[in-house]
């Protein structure tokens, strides 16, 4: 059971190309000592329930429709364990259902070993925020010993690169759902993106991006084609997260993504910079396989397509903070937030760092990061 970066790498794939899962995930399960793997990914926060299911190729449509249907009710009391557990952190069945002194008789587990010959799991959410609940999953066959050492850090080395690749994945596959690609219709996703190669020049700059480096406040694309920012320390961050996330592309780094600041010109909330590795083997792109990175630019002061209720709900917003939240992401300042309520700025400044606290938020920035990734802001023709 040793870690293959190569094959880590690969995940990327199923992030344009959902048809991929199932091999790879028999791969990893067999890297692992497992006899099947499964990812799940739903979206806590959006008006539209999405959620993405993918599992290895034991995971028939029939056996699929048949544990639905018999046994999934069995895993509520579960669900509450993994949801609060620590990002990351790997679960047996004995940590989510405790105080089951039988739990093998339990209809769910013998359905499992009847449909599919497994006798016990591990798994982890992968999830970075509540807005999605997201998990992976390891299931060993009969007769097997519970998960080793070596197999459980096998597994934890391939939860960043899975929390990433169904990270992307979330975005690509309503964009391949309502619009038949991905790379080429990322105008549709009302995010600043851009689609960089090993060099860092820009291959793919959306509308929203464009429209940032029309501002000339603090993003810009230099002679050479590239990303330029204006903020030196962030620039510096800038090409070493790319370098990273091309390197994660092709199986030579573990730096899955990068998430930092960018101050702009002006005296404005700074901008937010997260980097990933990106993989386009549906050859959308000069119709050659490609590999790079993807980077995403949240602006507090740009965002077309954003909403601030059910996100709100998932952390448990009062509706006076779910007021101030909405007003925030949509560039209000301090003051401007106190004359509009009719309170104290001071009052205002309070409420606010209760709003950053309960979305795990560190600045107004991050909160409209969350924000975008919890309802994913894709734009209809309708």
């Amino acid at each position: 059971m040793t870690f293959d970066s190569k094959l880590a790498s690969e995940l990327f794939d199923a992030a344009i190309d959902e048809s991929r899962w199932v091999s790879l995930l028999d791969r990893v399960a067999t890297n692992c000592g497992a006899r099947s793997g499964a990812v799940v990914s739903v979206n806590m926060a959006g008006d539209n329930k999405f959620q993405g299911v993918w599992g290895s190729s034991l995971f028939t449509p029939e056996v699929s429709h048949a544990y639905n249907t018999k046994f999934s009710n069995y895993e509520s009391d579960g669900i509450p364990v993994i949801r609060d557990s620590d990002r990351f952190a790997i679960l047996t069945e004995h940590d989510l259902w405790p105080n089951e002194p039988n739990l093998r008789d339990r209809p769910d587990f013998v359905g499992l070993r009847d449909m599919m010959g497994i006798d016990h799991r591990i798994v982890a959410r992968i999830n970075e925020d509540r807005s999605w609940f997201n998990t992976f999953t390891l299931q060993f066959a009969i007769g097997k010993p519970q998960a080793t050492e070596a197999q459980r850090q096998t597994f934890a080395a391939y939860l960043p690169f899975m929390s990433q690749a169904v990270k992307l994945a979330n975005i690509f596959k309503q964009l391949k759902s309502q619009f038949h690609a991905v790379l080429k219709v990322l105008d549709r996703y009302a995010v600043p993106v851009f689609v960089v190669d090993q060099q860092g020049h820009v291959v793919i700059a959306n509308d929203s991006a464009e429209v940032i480096i029309s501002q000339q406040n603090g993003v810009q694309r230099d002679q050479q084609g590239r990303i330029r920012l204006s903020d030196s320390d962030a620039q510096t961050r800038l090409l070493g997260a790319i370098r990273g996330a091309c390197a994660s592309a092709i199986g030579d780094s573990n730096q899955t993504e990068s998430i930092f600041n960018a101050q702009r010109l002006t005296r404005d909330d700074p901008f937010c910079i997260e980097v990933s590795p990106l993989r386009d083997t549906d050859m959308e792109l000069a119709g050659s396989f490609f590999s790079g990175a993807l980077v995403k630019i949240y602006d507090p002061a740009y965002h077309p397509v954003i909403r601030i209720e059910a996100f709100g709900t998932v952390y448990g917003l009062t509706p006076t903070e779910m007021s101030i939240a909405e007003l925030l992401v949509h560039g209000a300042k301090t003051d401007e937030i106190a004359e509009i309520r009719g309170t104290s700025p001071a009052t205002v400044s309070t409420q606010i760092k209760t709003i950053l606290h309960k979305t795990g938020s560190q600045t107004r920035t991050d909160l409209v990061r969350r924000a975008l990734s919890a309802h994913l802001p894709i734009i209809t023709d309708t």
